[in-house]
């Protein structure tokens, strides 16, 4: 039987692709150092892929891109196609470029905050980040008739960092949502984390992340603001171990006062969970969210 015009074989559209997951984030990641995709529809291809049950789904998009004065540059998209920085997508790129041969083990890797040192062992991959800016560890900030306190930390992406047992089967979304767009933070808002200090001297977190709107099940430089923020409040020293949403473990290192850390690098496994190929299905026939 000769196929519906729907049903003919042959898309247009092939573009690689590589799923990644790091500490429970995952990500979509393109090799885009022949600048195959550029300018605005960019933000167009990330809102659709990243749409999950409608297409790939992810946590985000990354692109691998050359750079002039690093090993490569790595641009980070929000699901919402937004320019971002992700501390657990850095550490994705660098693994991928050392997979594909892009780097070596020990590299650099430019991003729009800085050149960072990369170091990837097997799985394992240890990302310097930068320097935290604007802690404030006295926030109060008044959402449905309570009163949160928190402590305030831009560790590449803005977080806010809240000490409270939530447990597992309890939603944080609807006081995540709240204070995510709370007017102390701005228009751009801010990730929001929830901690609890565990027995051993570790981290339990949960975030809720801007651009995603919505809790996911690891956020790298939440995991970093969470274990300053501790280490402020005399609730952990470092190296901090956290326990992600997923389970998933990450250990962030850093030196000196974490009102004003330096040497703070972020750490953990970094997955290659399977390389695909787009098609034209994957981007057309519906209309995410912007």
């Amino acid at each position: 039987m000769k196929p519906e015009p729907s049903q003919a074989a042959g898309p247009a559209l092939a573009t690689e692709f590589y799923k990644m997951s790091a500490g429970g984030n995952d990500f979509i990641v393109f090799d885009n150092r022949a600048g195959a995709l550029r300018g605005a529809a960019i933000a167009d291809l990330v809102r659709s892929v990243c749409t999950r049950a409608l297409s790939v789904g992810a946590d985000g998009a990354i692109l691998l891109e050359k750079s002039a004065g690093a090993d490569l540059r790595a641009l980070f998209f929000n699901p919402d196609g937004r320019p971002t920085f992700c501390g657990n997508g850095a550490r994705c790129a660098a693994r991928l470029a050392y997979l594909k041969g892009m780097a070596p083990a020990r590299m650099t890797v430019e991003t729009d905050l800085m050149t960072h040192r990369a170091e990837v062992r097997g799985t394992f991959v240890s990302l310097e980040m930068r320097d935290p800016r604007g802690f404030d560890d006295a926030v109060e900030v008044a959402v449905d008739g309570e009163k949160v306190r928190g402590a305030f930390v831009d560790t590449g992406v803005p977080h806010l960092v809240v000490f409270r047992n939530v447990p597992p089967s309890r939603s944080i979304e609807p006081l995540g949502r709240a204070l995510r767009a709370h007017p102390r933070f701005g228009p751009a808002g801010v990730n929001v984390n929830f901690v609890q200090p565990l027995p051993d001297g570790g981290l339990s977190i949960r975030t809720f992340e801007r651009g995603v709107e919505a809790e996911t099940l690891a956020c790298g430089t939440g995991c970093v603001a969470a274990a300053l923020a501790a280490g402020a409040a005399a609730k952990a020293s470092p190296p901090v171990n956290l326990v992600t949403r997923s389970g998933e473990s990450i250990r962030v290192r850093y030196e000196g006062d974490p009102r004003a850390a330096r040497g703070v690098r972020l750490e953990g496994e970094a997955r290659l969970v399977y390389v695909g190929q787009l098609t034209e299905e994957a981007i057309q026939g519906f209309r995410p969210a912007r």
